[in-house]
């Protein structure tokens, strides 16, 4: 069964939520945003680039992960998981010194290491991202505020 929505299904659903919804569909937004960007000022201490950086290097370890489960391919090659501070800062338009400094940051916390080539990646232990049970909290309530928002759009989409 293939679940992908192609620019088509995109566009014709927007096109369709801006005529009747557009004001309800920013309401929900919105809220969802307020909502997940004030859990992560919590989680990280009030420090949002922190957070971001950090969701650059768990995108490409989740990418791997993901592959991983639904045998789209063996394991990402390691230079797909890690990324340097100076990519990082491109990718953000953080000042790289800020990206380094968010890097060790995280490291102190365990959740992020460096390879030898000075590129970075997230710690894994046993298998599992080391920041994931400090997390895991966050991440129930994070479900939780993706699922109502998806529900509150279902109708307007």
């Amino acid at each position: 069964m293939d679940n992908r929505v192609t620019a088509d299904d995109l566009d014709s659903a927007l096109d369709r939520m801006s005529r009747e919804h557009e004001t309800v569909f920013h309401y929900h937004l919105t809220e969802f945003m307020a909502s997940h960007l004030t859990d992560c000022c919590s989680v990280f201490d009030g420090d949002l680039h922190e957070m971001l950086v950090f969701t650059i290097l768990a995108q490409r370890y989740l990418r791997d992960q993901v592959a991983r489960l639904h045998d789209e391919a063996e394991a990402q090659p390691e230079e797909r998981r890690v990324i340097s501070a100076t990519r990082i800062a491109a990718q953000t338009g953080m000042p790289r010194e800020t990206v380094r400094r968010k890097l060790q940051a995280l490291q102190a916390r365990g959740w992020v290491e460096k390879t030898g080539r000075a590129e970075w990646r997230i710690a894994v232990t046993d298998g599992q991202a080391t920041a994931r049970l400090g997390l895991e909290d966050f991440l129930r309530r994070e479900a939780r505020r993706v699922i109502r928002f998806t529900r509150a759009l279902k109708p307007i989409v």
